[in-house]
């Protein structure tokens, strides 16, 4: 691939800014930053982030191009569907700055290899939607000294983290002050349960993006302890402040959590099911029409779409074991837990969905 004659002239915008001058451009050309997810809020980060000369970027996502996520993940193309994300999303911004140095990791990060991936990296961008992995990155960002910048949304609203334990030091207090314990997988819904519209984790990437160019830059004010709300359909914006717990189970003097160890990351429930007999069960496909005739299951399955919910829920035996099934697992997990708050003791999620059980 071709590279610019000149790369000054690529970033000669940005280098105008007096926050930057050429002393910040060579403090970008020389870091090194990891995007922990390819999703809606990864894509507007990369692009970002290439696009400024962060001279070392990696993007590591495990999962595929869905039809499903090209309104929002908008470097995504039709033809790519199948392909995996981070070596898609990799090529597009190497496409769009052949100067810098692009990684692409189609692996999961979980505490096995978290170090690993995390030796030679700078700053990490979260932007993943499950809390088991964002404890995860915030505590090898806080253990391993490492900068994080966090986002997350949900609908229309999102909000935003910064952790500078590399530049800053690891004394201003952390995520585990706020939040001791990692909160249930199901207590939010991710988009595939929620909804979502591409602009809003547009913003918030691009948010990402600016945290991120600030803190390689050393420039502007980044609040720790601080989570930062944005409502996209107001517009309003809220900061809540949070102080160092004086026990807190990372950052005190006398901790518990002192490295990574997966049992502190297990978010599997009782009522996931890896391995399941479809016999045994009465089969309830959640997916809509359209993902049914693309991958339809091979046992008799009762079609209850899960954006329908609160009109069939009643319908569900109390006496019959009864598996839910989607794509992936995450909508039959939240509708299990539902169904299982209501008192149907005798519901169970496929776990990863049908996409790594065929049934």
């Amino acid at each position: 691939m071709n590279s610019p004659a000149n790369p000054a002239s690529f970033y000669q915008r940005q280098i105008l800014l007096k926050e930057i001058g050429e002393q910040g451009q060579i403090k970008l050309s020389a870091a090194r930053v990891l995007i922990l997810g390819a999703g809606g809020l990864g894509h507007p980060v990369a692009a970002y982030l290439a696009g400024a000369g962060v001279g070392h970027i990696t993007i590591c996502d495990d999962d595929h191009v869905e039809e499903s996520n090209l309104h929002r993940q908008v470097l995504f193309h039709y033809e790519d569907i199948g392909k995996s994300k981070a070596k898609v999303l990799g090529e597009r911004i190497s496409q769009q700055n052949p100067v810098i140095e692009i990684n692409s990791i189609s692996q999961k990060l979980t505490p096995d290899n978290v170090a690993q991936h995390l030796e030679n990296i700078d700053l990490i961008v979260d932007c993943c939607d499950n809390f088991a992995t964002k404890f995860l990155l915030h505590d090898s960002a806080f253990l391993f000294s490492k900068d994080l910048v966090q986002a997350s949304i949900y609908q229309m609203e999102g909000q935003l983290q910064i952790f500078p334990f590399r530049t800053r030091g690891r004394d201003q207090g952390c995520l585990r002050c706020l939040w001791p314990t990692i909160p249930s997988a199901n207590s939010v819904g991710n988009c595939a349960q929620a909804g979502v519209i591409g602009a809003v984790p547009g913003v918030l990437g691009c948010l990402q993006a600016m945290e991120a160019i600030k803190l390689i830059c050393g420039i502007g004010k980044t609040p720790s302890t601080a989570t930062t709300t944005f409502n996209l359909l107001t517009l309003q914006t809220d900061t809540l402040k949070w102080r160092k717990l004086k026990h807190c189970v990372l950052c005190s003097d006398s901790p518990s959590i002192t490295g990574i160890h997966a049992h502190e990351y297990q978010t599997d429930s009782s009522f996931e099911l890896s391995e399941v007999n479809p016999q045994e069960f009465a089969l309830i496909d959640l997916r809509s029409s359209a993902e049914r005739g693309q991958a339809p299951t091979q046992a008799p399955s009762k079609h209850l779409p899960s954006s329908e919910f609160e009109q069939w829920k009643e319908q569900i035996s109390h006496t019959e074991n009864t598996l839910f099934l989607c794509q992936k697992g995450f909508r039959s997990a939240d509708i299990t837990q539902r169904m299982r708050t209501l008192g149907y003791t005798n519901c169970y999620s496929l776990k990863g969905g049908l996409a790594d059980t065929k049934i």
